[in-house]
């Protein structure tokens, strides 16, 4: 019979394999696939034991995201957290060190306004979202960095930071033929696919390819939580300025098409 110091043993090696596994690293967690295998099945079957690591995740302000076959979705409950990321643990993670905040956030508002246009659309089924393509998220980026740019100087909503992100981003290219070459610099297109593939790789998103070359992307329940409890003010801001840039050209769009109709010559 398995002791107490045992049990809490194993409850602590899921939550510290289920880190790893969190982190989108394939390759290390490949020792410990039949160990996870087991702790899960334990998880889902022992509600003492389940209680035992969910005590042990508040412990550490860590949060279940979801319960997948190769182990717990986790984030840290709040930015100030041990275990949330740093932007330079991020750029790590991507394989480049050198990202910088103002290269990193817009994407990742930007790939979220994609799926999550309304605030309705962070509590519907995640398969009635669709799916999105880099098309999508450069096109957002894209209105993002021009409404930004007709702010008033005098707007609120934006963090000064924010804004910083915002001239940064108008500075990039939006793509760079030789992006695969070190020291090429960044582009819309590059980021944007390095920020994709590692969502993909920790969970967030999963890829679908019915075009060679052409990946979709949907979200994972995961991604829905991830944003929805740990929703943050810049999100909102940017989805805002996405928003009304786009009901201006609407309605520019549509001013124009009433006057061209009123200039037809009557017969």
């Amino acid at each position: 019979m398995e002791t107490e110091t045992e049990t809490f043993y194993a409850a602590n090696r899921l939550i510290y394999l289920s880190l790893i596994y969190s982190s989108g690293s394939r390759r290390a967690m490949v020792p410990y696939s039949a160990e996870m295998t087991e702790l899960i099945q334990r998880f889902q079957a022992k509600d003492t034991f389940r209680r035992l690591v969910e005590a042990g995740l508040k412990a550490m302000q860590l949060r279940l995201l979801a319960l997948e076959d190769g182990g717990l979705r986790l984030s840290a409950r709040r930015s100030e957290s041990f275990f949330a990321a740093t932007l330079t643990d991020y750029g790590r993670l991507l394989a480049r060190s050198d990202l910088r905040a103002a290269e990193i956030l817009p994407v990742h508002c930007a790939i979220a306004t994609a799926f999550f246009p309304t605030e309705s659309d962070l509590d519907a089924p995640v398969e009635d979202l669709g799916a999105i393509v880099m098309a999508d998220v450069i096109d957002i980026l894209r209105r993002f960095a021009q409404a930004e740019a007709n702010l008033p100087e005098d707007e609120s909503r934006l963090h000064p930071q924010v804004k910083s992100v915002a001239e940064r981003l108008r500075l990039l290219p939006e793509d760079n033929p030789d992006r695969q070459r070190a020291g090429s610099g960044n582009s819309w297109v590059g980021l944007i696919g390095r920020v994709l593939d590692h969502m993909v790789d920790t969970g967030y998103l999963l890829a679908f390819e019915e075009t060679a070359g052409d990946p979709e992307y949907r979200p994972t329940p995961a991604y829905q939580t991830a944003l929805r409890e740990g929703i943050v003010y810049s999100f909102h801001a940017f989805r805002d300025i996405v928003k009304e840039a786009q009901v201006q050209e609407e309605t520019t769009a549509t001013d124009g098409a009433m006057e061209e109709v009123q200039d037809v010559p009557t017969q």
